[in-house]
């Protein structure tokens, strides 16, 4: 699980940094034909030439559940369209041996360098991403979380939108490692991961907080929809049938799971208080259910 994560995550951290390298290849072209008007590539007159450069190429074929509806993407892609609009207006300004109104010019450069800045906080997420990856699991380390939180406490601030925060806890783990080895002990967390992963959007985040805890945020995520993700969650781990012998027997088990919200009139580490405490409330009122506070 882990090694797939990890190449999934290079894999887009490659094809950013082509993206920032040809998108600097074609500015400079475009500078060329603006200033010695040289002959413009076809392409880039076309109505649909964000899709037509190698990053567009790229990014609307692509299959990568890490990038699918990811927030940053979709602001990239709205940002790289625009931008390549007011290239092909500026292209046939230069074409039709008009002048460029230095407006038009400043708006081209001001959707420029929001697709750079995208870019770059992209790569440094996903560079992120990859190197706080437990070893174990493929979830997030807690090495990078509490900036991550951070930052999704202050885009929900600014944004007004609803966030989510999930804590979830395996029930009596500490008895499958006594009575059947820490390998099996591991191969339910791994498990685990891999039930969470199925069930939660690309972007949403997912961290090893603890031995056998974990702790999700769900960006722009409502209670009542996080109290229903952690329901779903609850289900599938309760399903698991995961082997521990050659034989095949199998062993099953349980979570218990808190939901609060992320809520920007309280700080992060309330709500992680918050959502901890709503866990211990599903446990101690016997396990295998999601409590909301």
């Amino acid at each position: 699980m882990t090694t797939v994560i990890h190449q999934q995550l290079r894999f887009v951290i490659d094809e950013i940094d082509k993206a920032i390298d040809s998108h600097q290849q074609w500015y400079q072209r475009l500078l060329r034909v603006l200033v010695s008007r040289v002959a413009p590539d076809e392409k880039d007159l076309k109505n649909d030439a964000h899709k037509s450069c190698e990053f567009g190429e790229w990014l609307y074929t692509s299959h990568i559940e890490l990038i699918q509806e990811h927030p940053t993407f979709v602001s990239l892609e709205i940002s790289h369209e625009k931008m390549h609009r007011k290239a092909k207006q500026l292209i046939e300004l230069v074409v039709s041996d008009q002048g460029i109104p230095v407006s038009l010019f400043d708006e081209f450069n001001d959707e420029l360098e929001k697709m750079r800045t995208q870019f770059q906080a992209l790569r440094h997420e996903f560079a992120d991403l990859d190197q706080n990856l437990d070893p174990l699991t493929g979830a997030q380390t807690r090495a990078g979380m509490q900036a991550e939180l951070n930052k999704e406490h202050a885009l929900a601030k600014r944004s007004q939108q609803s966030s989510a925060l999930a804590m979830l806890d395996l029930d009596h783990f500490k008895q499958v490692n006594d009575n059947y080895g820490h390998s099996v002990g591991d191969e339910v967390l791994i498990k685990t991961v891999a039930c969470l992963q199925h069930v939660l959007r690309p972007y949403d985040q997912l961290y090893r907080y603890g031995g056998e805890e974990f702790l999700i945020c769900m960006p722009n995520t409502t209670l009542e929809q996080a109290e229903h993700v952690a329901e779903r969650i609850r289900s599938m781990v309760a399903e698991q049938q995961i082997i521990y012998d050659k034989e095949g027997n199998t062993l099953q088990v349980t979570a218990s799971i808190g939901v609060t919200s992320l809520d920007p009139a309280y700080s992060v580490d309330d709500a992680i208080n918050k959502v901890d405490e709503a866990m211990y409330e599903a446990k101690a009122a016997g396990g295998n259910l999601v409590k909301v506070r």
